[in-house]
């Protein structure tokens, strides 16, 4: 009798000990309850992760249908139009941005009101006010290293309603910089997630391609003077000519005429850091003119795109997730937007980490 209720108490003690860190303490309230309950998607992969395991997705490649856009020189994926890319041409161009399906298909051209187009070269999609995102193209190219300013230039991302036809930036700024060291040429521009600076990363033909910073809370009005942070970690000679930054800021993708360069950015490092580093080589494809890259909203895979009338966009992922893990939240929801420094994906702590038993019977 008394063994039986010994191991009743232990039983209630386990139990309790159990819901205390399940349930947040509340002993009665034992079950997932749906409104409470959010899905974390598993960490986004690593460098090593992309360029060891990435491959084309099954099929054909589909191809812009676009036929004005026969000069792709950057790209971005949307977060806020599911299944889109925004591209633009190059130099000689117009001010505009073209919405591309991830299909090919042709959803609309957009004007970039105020702007100019001398030699635009990348773009990319960055956090914006209020959870909005913003996508911001870059005025960068110099062939001659002879411009004495540059231009980045921002808006808002607009929403793209099936079977728009385009329509108007809105709110659209300017970013007028200059380089620290003197005027080169430049196609690559990095958005960093994490602390919301923004990157140009040089093109030259002698030494080392350089990473030049714009820090976050940069305002139109005046000149910026962008330092060179660092010299990127690729042979000298190295023409970069696009790159990206994944969602959760863990990963930095650079693209050459040949390849694609993937960087892993550790939890205390920044971009700098990274592009300081070694990268490695992940799957690239023979394109006539390879310069625009864009991270998958996933961070499982990218997208190329070359240059040329109606060329293939190319895309590369990893094999299908597993199954995603489930966490219990608080009682309130999260606040509207993305709070600063918020990086999705992340492995839990072994502090904050409270795993569920294995079910048993």
């Amino acid at each position: 009798m008394h063994r039986l209720l010994g191991g009743l108490i232990a039983a209630v003690g386990l139990a309790a000990a159990w819901c205390s860190c399940w349930g947040g303490g509340d002993s009665a309230d034992t079950t997932l309850d749906p409104e409470n309950t959010t899905t974390t998607a598993p960490p986004l992969p690593t460098a090593g992760e992309l360029c060891d395991g990435a491959e084309p997705v099954p099929g054909p490649a589909a191809m812009v249908a676009q036929p004005a856009l026969v000069e792709t020189s950057g790209i971005a994926e949307s977060r806020e139009n599911d299944g889109l890319i925004w591209a633009h041409n190059d130099s000689g161009g117009n001010p505009e941005l073209f919405a591309v399906g991830i299909d090919g298909s042709d959803r609309g051209r957009w004007t970039v009101p105020g702007a100019t187009a001398v030699d635009w070269e990348d773009m990319v999609r960055g956090h914006g006010e209020e959870g909005v995102d913003r996508l911001y193209m870059a005025d960068i190219g110099d062939n001659g290293a002879q411009r004495p300013n540059v231009v980045v230039y921002r808006a808002p991302e607009p929403e793209v309603p099936a079977g728009a036809a385009g329509g108007a930036l809105q709110d659209v700024e300017a970013l007028t910089l200059t380089y620290s060291d003197g005027a080169r040429d430049a196609e690559t521009l990095l958005s960093d997630p994490v602390s919301g600076d923004l990157f140009v990363v040089s093109k030259q033909l002698v030494g080392r391609p350089g990473a030049y910073r714009i820090p976050a809370g940069a305002e139109p009005g005046g000149t910026i003077t962008m330092a060179r942070d660092t010299d990127v970690g690729v042979d000298p000679g190295t023409l970069i000519t696009g790159g990206d930054v994944s969602l959760d800021g863990s990963v930095v993708a650079l693209r050459s005429y040949t390849g694609v360069l993937l960087f892993q950015r550790a939890d205390d490092e920044t971009v700098s850091d990274a592009l300081a580093g070694t990268p490695c080589q992940a799957p690239a494809p023979t394109e006539a003119q390879g310069e625009a890259l864009a991270f998958d909203p996933d961070g499982r895979g990218y997208v190329t795109i070359s240059e040329g009338v109606n060329p293939a966009i190319n895309h590369f992922r990893l094999p299908s997730p597993g199954r995603q893990s489930v966490t219990r939240t608080a009682g309130t929801s999260s606040p509207p937007g993305r709070p600063a420094g918020w990086r999705p994906g992340r492995r839990p702590t072994a502090s904050t980490a409270c795993r569920r038993p294995p079910a048993t019977g």
